[in-house]
């Protein structure tokens, strides 16, 4: 009975772990430490004019207050209930470059912290659009919500 257990719960750890995927995880500097990307949830409104919506060959690009968005074939695509956006906080994304800002420089001064050095970064910071694991949401019918994985690609930084 004992065997029955322990194998079972490394399964359900083993299962449970493989849901985080390698672009789940940044780092600051090639080679350091990963750290896991905070969840932002944007609304697509279609009807809206300050939004666009482009397919072109697999990909399909979602243009949002100045911000771009890129899904590939390899990201998923989920449907969820209307629901569900009670449960989240959707982000703004005109102000969603100013967030990734301040979690940058947060979670930069909590590293030097933790560690008692000052972390070296030789460049300056280009972007802040990978600090973020971004879905889109798109009203798809009353009641349900397609939930899009994206790729942060642009801003107006």
């Amino acid at each position: 009975m004992k065997n029955i257990f322990y194998i079972l719960l490394i399964l359900v750890t083993t299962f449970v772990n493989a849901q985080t995927k390698e672009s789940d995880f940044y780092s600051f500097y090639k080679g350091g430490d990963k750290y896991l990307k905070p969840v932002k949830y944007v609304i697509f409104d279609s009807t809206a004019s300050y939004t666009k919506k482009k397919i072109l060959q697999d990909i399909t690009y979602f243009d949002i207050k100045g911000e771009r968005f890129v899904r590939t074939k390899s990201h998923k695509i989920d449907t969820c209930s209307v629901d569900f956006i009670e449960k989240i906080k959707l982000e703004n994304p005109a102000d969603l470059n100013q967030n990734a800002f301040l979690y940058f420089k947060n979670k930069k001064e909590e590293i030097e912290k933790k560690s008692n050095h000052k972390i070296l970064i030789l460049f300056p910071v280009a972007s802040f659009n990978n600090y973020f694991k971004v879905y889109i949401l798109e009203k798809k019918s009353r009641n349900q919500l397609l939930k899009y994985e994206v790729d942060w690609e642009y801003s107006n930084f």
